[in-house]
């Protein structure tokens, strides 16, 4: 009696955890199709699609967990997995190699950086000279890249170690777009969104999404051509995961589960109509574009699959590793992205995460800019 007792039971929680398995080979096919086929955009199918890495992991247990069980079911989600390097492997883990310039082009590296307010998020900070804050601001200054971009850019007059704007110009960088120029002159204030260079800007403007996000744009003249960069910084995702764990009480992590449910909510809609006015800058532009900045989602979502669609990524042609680029937890996220006109072949792309002044990794794109006039 008890031997069939013990059957009966292991019989029922096998069927259970085939049935779980099927439900989920399911749900990830359909998250599959929602962002290979970007037919619905609404906030509810962008929250399926980011959570495509989470469904690999629960795939892979699966997988270890039936080889110990009945080896001959794990290849539904051996199947999934499988499907979804197919078609999402690239923009998961690559590795190149870094290509040399042999030919008279010219290197544009571009460099792109959420500065976190270099920092400055305190009383005290924000009006002494922080040793903290003059490390990153002497990072930004001195690494070597003719066009530098940043989000979350603040700027004041009142103590000189934080007079980025004037640092900048100082160093050579005496070309800039900002996307609240009002606020370098100011004793205090939040540029937001910033573009600096080397090369002369024969054009720029400026789009505000709010108060700190927006685009910046400049045409720059490299040579004997122009490229335009981009930098955006689009609508928060609202990760608060640490913030979560930090929760003692049961109440307490409900709360904030809530919130960034909420958040994530809200930032889809945001960020969806954000990407439609980035798109429209890159279908005027005159010029070969590079959209670079914190674009806060991920490789799988409905703004990176748009973007990606008009623009190559520039990490899935040049990148090394998984290029995780948010320095906070989930931290296995890529939420900074490049993309380039294919006329502006790649050399390189790296993830600088082992610089971690900000809440987000530093990254730089270098690009092959033709030397000759074009027509």
């Amino acid at each position: 009696m008890k031997l069939q007792i013990g059957r009966l039971v292991t019989f029922f929680f096998r069927s259970l955890f085939w049935s779980l398995n099927l439900l989920l080979a399911l749900y990830t096919l359909l998250a599959y199709w929602l962002l290979y086929s970007l037919s619905i955009e609404h906030w509810s199918a962008s929250m399926i699609m980011i959570s495509i890495p989470v469904a690999w992991v629960f795939n892979f247990i699966c997988i270890v967990l039936w080889l110990f069980v009945r080896p001959w079911r794990s290849w539904l989600s051996g199947l999934v997995l499988i499907v979804g390097i197919v078609l999402f492997g690239s923009r998961t883990f690559v590795w190149h190699s870094i290509e040399k310039l042999t030919d008279s082009s010219i290197p544009l590296k571009v460099f792109s950086y959420n500065v976190q307010s270099f920092g400055l998020d305190s009383d005290w900070e924000r009006s002494h000279s922080s040793p903290r804050v003059r490390r990153l601001v002497n990072y930004v200054l001195r690494y070597e890249a003719p066009v530098k971009c940043f989000q979350e850019f603040y700027n004041s007059t009142s103590i000189d170690d934080y007079d980025v704007v004037r640092h900048f110009q100082e160093s050579g960088y005496r070309h800039s777009v900002l996307l609240n120029p009002e606020a370098a002159n100011q004793p205090s204030g939040m540029v937001g969104v910033a573009i600096f260079s080397i090369y002369p800007i024969v054009h720029g403007d400026r789009e505000s999404f709010d108060r700190w996000n927006g685009l910046v744009w400049a045409d720059i003249k490299v040579g004997h051509d122009t490229v335009r960069v981009i930098n955006v910084h689009l609508q928060s995702m609202g990760i608060r995961v640490g913030k979560v764990l930090r929760q003692g009480q049961l109440a307490g992590v409900k709360h904030e589960t809530r919130g960034v449910l909420s958040a994530l909510r809200s930032g889809f809609i945001e960020r969806r109509e954000q990407v439609a006015r980035v798109e429209r800058h890159i279908r005027e532009s005159p010029h070969p574009v590079i959209v670079t900045g914190d674009h806060n989602d991920t490789p799988y979502s409905v703004v990176y699959e748009r973007m990606r669609r008009i623009l190559p990524n520039s990490f899935e042609e040049a990148g090394r590793g998984f290029g995780f680029t948010y320095n906070r937890l989930p931290g296995f996220i890529r939420i900074d992205h490049q993309f380039h006109d294919p006329s502006l072949s790649m050399l390189n792309f790296e993830t600088i995460n082992y610089i971690k002044y900000s809440d987000h990794y530093p990254i730089v794109g270098t690009y092959r800019v033709n030397n000759k006039p074009r027509k």
